[in-house]
């Protein structure tokens, strides 16, 4: 199930399945964290990643720090500045990460489209229990 699938009713992110993962007691991973993510890989500056999600630096600063000690290892990486500038970017860790949360949720909205379409069509205007 996808937004182009759901009613007007429904809004346009209804259907949609995000995963939140506990990988151990200190870390769970889940869309808000795997989207700040995607924005630095994207944005390549902690920084414009958090102002792009309209969040200060220092939660954005703070959520990676979470997330690098709960894996035991770095997601992102500062780079030195100089001709083309410093910035920050998504370690091999990081961007494999994503990639297995990317398969975790298309397995899961696979797994449970059936199902989520029932759930939804009680949602309808008009129909009744």
């Amino acid at each position: 199930m996808n937004a182009s699938n759901a009613s007007p009713a429904q809004g346009p992110d209804a259907g949609i399945l995000s995963p939140r993962v506990k990988v151990n007691e200190s870390l769970s991973l889940g869309p808000g964290k795997i989207r700040l993510l995607r924005c630095v890989g994207e944005h390549r500056s902690i920084s414009a990643a958090a102002r792009a999600m309209g969040m200060p630096y220092k939660r954005a600063w703070m959520l990676l720090n979470t997330i690098n000690e709960g894996l035991g290892h770095p997601v992102v990486e500062t780079v030195a500045g100089g001709r083309g500038g410093g910035g920050t970017r998504l370690t091999p860790l990081g961007e494999a990460l994503l990639e297995r949360y990317d398969a975790l949720e298309a397995r899961i909205r696979e797994a449970a489209q059936a199902e989520l379409a029932d759930l939804l069509a009680l949602h309808e205007p008009g129909r009744r229990a």
